[in-house]
């Protein structure tokens, strides 16, 4: 789960990184905060995270912002789960 930032502050940073394409809806999966825009669903993958390398090194389609990984959905986001598993 989230720890020092907010569910506000994550939906703000994406905001920030994909302006044209607000975000929708917050839910949780495994833990881990899941956000919904009108284009595309991202896993937030907190930079204080125990997991947050495994995060680093899967995103490439996703967001890098100063606050977490937001995996992107269609590839990123099964592929960080089975890595964590």
């Amino acid at each position: 789960m989230t720890t020092l930032s907010t569910v506000s502050d994550y939906k703000q940073e994406l905001g920030a990184l994909k302006p044209h394409d607000e975000v929708q809806y917050s839910e949780y999966v495994q833990d881990f905060l899941f956000l919904a825009t009108c284009g595309h669903g991202y896993l937030v993958v907190p930079k204080d995270s125990e997991h947050a390398a495994t995060a680093k090194k899967i995103c490439e389609y996703g967001y890098k912002g100063q606050l977490a990984y937001y995996l992107e959905e269609d590839c990123e986001l099964s592929e960080f789960l089975e890595k964590i598993k």
